[in-house]
């Protein structure tokens, strides 16, 4: 999805008033990288030791990039996505991550009213990103700084009374929901609302929360602490649910509408989760999303701010007119579509226990981003469109799940040297006599892999002309993921 006139669509919204005219930017000069992802902001600029370090990084996050699960670009196919896309040139941070913590914002933001239905069972728009990526490569912070920057602009208030970190017990989490007498809603200055309650409970009679855990790690080891309930108080959050508690210390909080981005390394999440953990219902309750650095800006200054405030002034006329929709149902074409999409994500995948037990609510998730889509439209009916990015997402959050909880150092290894090759690719004899120096258990796992990585679009077969009048040679060729989407 490309948006030559995002920039100016979102200056416009700020700085014009009917009868201006407007200029529009002078396309950037430098030129468009090899896989038309838009301005080539990481060619290093440096001279002598200087440059050849540059160059390393840039390869470094080619590579960490192409170990990525493929993506669609139907991702970005969404407003989300275009806001996305407007900010993605000035940011180290994955275009996915960015996108996932918009939604996990825009369905917190969005409130209690707008929902939609599976069966009997009432949906909250409420998306939960658990965003996986190493210390460093990953940029996960990079993604969320974009991300908070434009829910800043869009509404200010709700970023300073309504968002949160520090998860610690399922009582502490309650607490937040509850008004005590003297807080009523009744009589209550607006003015001094905000500021009594920043860093406290929520506003009186908001039950909007938004919980940023940059060091989810941390999270999961208060969870398994003997007593602690905070594992149960989640599960019924993510319904929109009751977190009242019948402890000693006990918390009446019969409505709630919180949504969790969390931030964790996949060596910490497979070191930290159990099987149980998994088992229990309460990691399915996540979106899972692997993320690595998009691109290299050794002087990035952020998106400009008339950019920023342009699509502040956009996004918060969007969520205060979808926040005051009910039920969100289907147009003909949407119904059609969401019967193929429930039996796609309501069918056992035969992953191992883990991964499906993982990703059990990918129907209920693409149902959920579906209708955070449909309502930023100011539609009360999810159409084809609407589907479509969101079932490309949840598919990519799947193959997230199974990345994430595989230890499979050899394919890794084998991924590393294939992309190190660039478009060239390698054939099976240099897989054969490169990597596996001949040895024949090396060969045999190296076929299994190979198998593995293409099954789960690592990989591409292509072909490779011969230099003379032979056989085209086959070839394995990295996928280079998207970096805008």
């Amino acid at each position: 999805m490309t948006q030559p006139d995002a920039f100016g669509r979102h200056l416009r919204a700020v700085t014009t008033t009917p009868g201006d005219t407007v200029h529009e930017p002078s396309p950037d000069p430098v030129q468009s990288d090899p896989t038309g992802h838009g301005p080539d902001r990481s060619a290093p600029a440096g001279t002598g030791d200087d440059a050849a370090a540059e160059a390393f990084t840039v390869a470094e996050i080619g590579r960490a990039r192409a170990a990525l699960p493929a993506i669609d670009p139907a991702v970005f196919d969404c407003y989300l996505g275009g806001l996305v896309e407007s900010v993605a040139d000035y940011t180290e941070g994955d275009p996915v991550n960015v996108l996932a913590s918009l939604l996990c914002f825009a369905g917190v933001h969005l409130g209690q009213g707008p929902h939609v239905r599976a069966g009997d069972d009432l949906h909250p728009l409420l998306v939960w990103p658990l965003v996986i990526g190493r210390t460093n490569s990953g940029r996960k912070g990079a993604g969320w700084s974009s991300a908070r920057r434009l829910a800043v602009a869009a509404a200010p208030d709700f970023m300073v009374t309504n968002q949160r970190s520090g998860l610690t017990s399922g009582e502490g989490l309650a607490n937040l929901f509850t008004d005590t007498p003297e807080e009523s809603t009744e009589n209550d200055d607006p003015a001094a609302r905000g500021k009594r309650r920043a860093g406290g409970r929520l506003p009186p009679g908001d039950r909007r929360l938004l919980v940023v855990e940059p060091e989810w790690a941390g999270v999961m080891e208060r969870m398994r602490r003997e007593g602690n309930s905070l594992s149960a108080t989640l599960r019924a959050g993510w319904e929109g649910g009751d977190l009242s508690t019948l402890a000693v210390t006990a918390r009446v909080a019969p409505e709630s509408h919180v949504g969790i981005l969390g931030h964790i390394t996949p060596e910490e999440f497979r070191a930290k989760v159990s099987a149980s953990d998994l088992a229990g219902g309460t990691y399915n309750r996540f979106l899972p999303v692997m993320v690595s650095r998009a691109r290299f800006l050794p002087g990035g200054q952020g998106a400009p701010d008339m950019l920023v405030k342009g699509i502040g002034a956009e996004l918060a006329e969007r969520l205060d007119q979808g926040g005051q929709l009910g039920a969100i149902g289907f147009t003909a074409a949407g119904n059609e579509l969401w019967r193929r999409l429930y039996v796609e994500f309501g069918t056992d995948t035969g992953d191992v226990p883990a991964v499906e037990q993982f990703i059990s609510r990918a129907a209920p998730y693409c149902l959920r981003i579906a209708a955070i889509h449909t309502a930023l439209d100011g539609a009360t009916a999810i159409d084809t469109r609407h589907l479509l990015s969101a079932a490309a997402l949840v598919r990519y959050s799947i193959a997230s799940a199974r990345t994430a909880l595989s230890n499979d150092q050899a394919a890794a290894k084998l991924l590393r040297w294939i992309a190190d090759a660039g478009a060239a690719g390698r054939s099976r004899d240099e897989i054969r006599e490169g990597f596996c120096h001949k040895h024949k258990r090396a060969n045999d796992d190296a076929r299994r892999n190979l198998v593995t990585l293409v099954e789960a679009g690592r990989l591409v077969v292509g072909k490779r002309p011969a230099a003379g009048k032979g056989r085209p040679t086959e070839v394995y060729t990295a996928v280079q993921v998207p970096r805008d989407g």
